[in-house]
Parts: structure tokens; sequence; C-alpha cells
């Protein structure tokens, strides 16, 4: 497998990840290949249920880690990022952006989606495995939220049309992604407004 193709796929990735905060030249950032021929249905909008709900899914290869236990607003902000962390990889693993995106993800994090999808299906990129993460850190402020993710590709694979690579030499390294969500007014409801790739977890 070739650097530069890897290279190219990593800084992708943290245009995803840096939502608002990237300068527009930026590649965007994902990474998929359809992993199967029967794509699972995506994610509905995570509603207001005052609970935490794990959301880890065997036929998708996601598993929450690490769930709190949260209610209210507090709970709400939780399953918005959950789902947004399933729906990110879902998108890595299917090279198709998934529609959930579009409830849950400012517009900017929308084209940056799009844009890695696009790319790495061009680029013939396949991921699938098993990807960890653990929502948590939900700090809720009127109508505006921050959190964050810990996600780790360890037990993800990696390919592209020139061979595979490791989950770090593909530049997905365990790491720590902070956000911040906004309450859409009049409704009750979150959406993801920015998001880092931070510092290792």
């Amino acid at each position: 497998m070739s650097r530069a193709v890897w290279v190219v796929v990593s800084a992708v990735c943290v245009g995803v990840l840096a939502g608002c905060s990237g300068t527009p030249d930026e590649p965007a950032g994902l990474s998929a290949t359809p992993t199967t021929a029967v794509e699972p249905s995506p994610t509905p909008t995570p509603t207001p249920s005052s609970e935490v709900q794990d959301q880890s899914d065997p036929a998708l290869g996601i598993v929450f880690t690490d769930i709190p236990e949260l209610t209210g607003d507090e709970a709400d902000v939780y399953n918005t990022l959950a789902t947004f962390e399933k729906e990110y990889w879902r998108t890595l693993t299917t090279n198709t952006v998934s529609p959930a995106f579009s409830v849950i993800a400012s517009v900017e994090i929308q084209d940056r989606m799009q844009q890695a999808a696009t790319n790495n299906a061009n680029d013939l990129v396949h991921i699938a495995g098993v990807f960890h993460t653990s929502v948590g850190s939900v700090v809720v402020t009127g109508d505006t939220a921050q959190g964050s993710a810990c996600e780790d590709f360890s037990q993800a694979t990696f390919a592209d049309k020139n061979g595979t690579a490791t989950p770090d030499e593909a530049g997905f390294s365990k790491r720590l992604v902070p956000f911040t969500l906004g309450r859409v007014p009049g409704e009750d409801r979150w959406v993801v407004l920015t998001t880092v790739a931070g510092d290792p977890c």
C-alpha cells in the first residue's frame, strides 16, 4: 500500500473531524467502500428520550463503551453524539454519506463528509472491521453543549487499490474528538456544530 494514498486519507479524515474549524482548502474527511451488498438502514434521528441509548450495532461493526447514566438534555446530547459517531462509521464503511447528517450536523460538516466519501470512493478505499467509541464529557449550558468521543480504530481494517495498512499507517490512531452542539431553535433536538481531531485518548 502506498504511503501517499494513506497520507491523503489521513488528512481527509482530520478535515472532516475539523468540522467548522478547518480552512476551506482542506480536504474533506472520510473513508470507505461498501462492505456488503446490502447496506444497513440508517439510524433514525435521535428523539428526546431523557435517557441514554446504547447504539452499539454488531452488524455495522460499532461498539459503544463506558456508557454513562445521564438524563434530560445531557442524555439527548449524548444520544445525538452517539448517532453522529454511528453514522460517521457507516459513512466510512460505505463511501456514501449517511442521510442522518442532514439532521444532526452543520452544513459545513455535511459538505466535508460528502467530499471525503467521494474522495475515498474514487481512491477505492475500503474500511471495515470493528470501531470502538466512548462518548462522554457531556456538558449542557442553555442551548449549547459540549461533549467528546474517544475513537479506537485498532480493530478496524484499511485497504485501497495498492494494498492494506494498519490503523496507524492509515492515519487512524486512537484519538479524542471534542464536539460542540447547539439546540435547534423551536425544536427539541441538537445539531453538531464543530468537531476537531484531538490528542490521543
